[in-house]
């Protein structure tokens, strides 16, 4: 076994370390298809035919996009808006072809853990 100092042998780690995540790094952004679900929280949209995304969070807002029924969106947080149908609940999504916009939690049913409350309030998009 070669003998390398203290110096040395912590360089060598680093290097073997920045190796390392560089390979890990590349596979990881390669293997992410375009489209992807972005954001920390999943819902998959239930509403019938489709679902308006609104730039606030509210039917009063102007509509931005829409979403079909099934497709899978990203959710950053919910905060409580307009009413729909008694559920007051609005999510902050993100999806491959929007940036983001609001939609009626009432037509979103989560995928897992439930989204966090807003901290920033929301902003007009």
């Amino acid at each position: 076994m070669t003998h390398l100092s203290p110096f040395r042998r912590g360089a060598a780690v680093l290097v073997s370390a920045g190796l390392l995540c560089g390979v890990l790094g590349s596979g990881v952004a390669a293997a992410a298809p375009p489209g992807a679900v972005h954001g920390p929280y999943k819902g998959r949209v239930t509403a019938a035919s489709h679902l308006a995304l609104r730039a606030g969070p509210g039917t009063s807002y102007r509509v931005v996009g829409s979403l079909h029924h099934g497709e899978v969106v990203g959710i950053r947080c919910k905060t409580n808006g307009r009413n729909i149908h008694g559920n007051p609940r609005w999510y902050k999504i993100h999806e491959g072809r929007f940036a983001w916009a609001w939609a009626s939690a009432r037509y979103i049913r989560s995928i897992g853990e439930t989204p966090r409350w807003c901290r920033e309030g929301h902003r007009r998009i």
